[in-house]
C-alpha cells in the first residue's frame, strides 16, 4: 500500500481563500457547491468555432438508424 501524495494546498478556485484539506481543492462545502452549480449551468465552456449545425448525432443504440 502506497502513501497518498501530499501537495501544498493552493487557493480555493471559487473564492481564492486557503483550501481546506477536507474539502480540497475548495475551502468549504459552500464553495464546492458553487462550483458544481457552475458546471450544471454550463458556465464553464471551451471556446469553439463550431456552430450548432456542426454537431454530430449519436447513433441509435437500438440500430434504428440502419
Amino acid at each position: 500500500m502506497t502513501a497518498p501524495s501530499v501537495r501544498a494546498a493552493g487557493p480555493c478556485p471559487t473564492c481564492g481563500g486557503k483550501a481546506a484539506p477536507r474539502h480540497r481543492p475548495f475551502c468549504s462545502p459552500r464553495c464546492a457547491d458553487v462550483d458544481l452549480g457552475r458546471w450544471l449551468k454550463e458556465t464553464y465552456r471551451l471556446a469553439s468555432d463550431e456552430t450548432a449545425s456542426d454537431e454530430t448525432t449519436m447513433p441509435d443504440p437500438n440500430g434504428a438508424d440502419r
